[in-house]
């Protein structure tokens, strides 16, 4: 709803900015029209970005998990419809970035636009043997 309401203020703009009293021609129309989706798709695009960018810095570090901030974050990222990724075992939305073995262990969560299903954050995997979990008990 807040995506077609930024996009009729857009209109709204640009008809009132346009000159004259007369309804303008359908060309100008569509092309305001036009030129309103895709400044909004694109800010869009940049919010939920950097939204995804500040929700993965703070899922990295586990101190700030349920604080204040991030729970405001999740707030937006379920309001904006993005979908966060934590799971190795839907690897194709991950980048591998280092290691051996045939295990995946998550660095960074990925981000999905639930609206165009468009991958906004990549996440980040490294391969291992086992679990790094795993490796520290057997060792204590």
């Amino acid at each position: 709803m807040t995506f077609i309401k930024g996009i009729v203020e857009r209109i709204q703009e640009a008809l009132e900015s346009a000159s004259g009293t007369d309804a303008p021609p359908t060309s100008v129309l569509n092309a305001t029209v036009r030129k309103a989706v895709l400044e909004e798709f694109r800010t869009r695009a940049q919010f939920v970005g950097r939204l995804a960018e500040i929700d993965a810095l703070l899922w990295s570090q586990p101190e700030h998990r349920g604080d204040v901030v991030s729970t405001a974050v999740e707030t937006h990222l379920r309001d904006l419809r993005l979908l966060r990724l934590t799971e190795p075992e839907e690897s194709d939305r991950f980048v591998v970035t280092e290691g051996e073995g045939e295990l995946f262990e998550l660095l960074r969560p990925g981000y999905i636009d639930e609206l165009t299903g468009k991958i906004i954050l990549a996440g980040q995997l490294r391969r291992v043997d086992r679990p790094r979990h795993m490796t520290e008990e057997g060792r204590a």
